[in-house]
C-alpha cells in the first residue's frame, strides 16, 4: 500500500511551484508532518518487545490532524459516534459549492465566507422546503442541532 508521505513526498517540489503562493502556513506546516510520518525524519522512539525483551527504535507518528494514517483511529470513532445519532429517517446529501472566481477571498477570509455561503445554503433549503409539496419535511442538519442561531446566522 503506498503512504501519503510517499506521494507527498514525490510531488511535493511540482506542488510548490505551481501552487507554494497560494498556502497558507497552515496548509505548509501540514505537507511537512506529512510528508516526515512516522518517517527517519520524525522523533524516534524506543520499542521493546515484552516477551523476548527485543529493543527497536520507531519513528514517531506526526499526530497531525489531516493525517490519514495517524487520525484513522479517531475517525472511525467519530463515524461510529454519527451514526449512533442518526435518527430513523431518509437522508439527503446535499452540496452547495463556491464559485471559483471567489476562491481567493474564501481563502484569505474564510469564516466570513463559509459563514455567508452557510447563511445562502440554509435559506436555499429552507425556502425549497417551504415552497415544494413534495418534500414534506422540516430540513434539519446533521447533528442534531438546527444552524440557525437567534440572531438569524447560521454556525459553522
Amino acid at each position: 500500500m503506498m503512504r501519503l508521505a510517499t506521494i507527498i513526498k514525490t510531488f511535493q517540489h511540482d506542488f510548490l511551484v505551481q501552487y507554494g503562493e497560494q498556502l497558507s502556513a497552515e496548509h505548509r506546516q501540514a505537507l511537512t508532518a506529512l510528508a516526515n510520518c512516522r518517517t527517519q525524519s520524525s522523533a524516534m522512539m524506543q520499542a521493546r518487545c515484552t516477551d523476548c525483551d527485543h529493543r527497536s527504535t520507531v519513528p514517531h507518528s506526526c499526530g497531525h490532524r489531516h493525517c490519514p494514517h495517524c487520525q484513522h483511529h479517531e475517525s472511525q470513532l467519530w463515524l461510529e459516534g454519527q451514526r449512533r445519532k442518526q435518527v430513523p429517517a431518509p437522508y439527503f446529501l446535499l452540496t452547495f459549492t463556491l464559485p471559483a472566481e471567489l476562491r481567493p477571498i474564501a481563502q484569505a477570509q474564510q469564516r466570513t465566507v463559509y459563514q455567508a455561503l452557510m447563511d445562502c445554503a440554509w435559506n436555499t433549503v429552507r425556502k425549497f422546503s417551504q415552497n415544494d409539496r413534495q418534500l414534506q419535511g422540516t430540513p434539519g442538519v446533521d447533528g442534531g442541532a438546527n444552524p440557525r442561531k437567534s440572531d438569524g446566522t447560521t454556525t459553522l
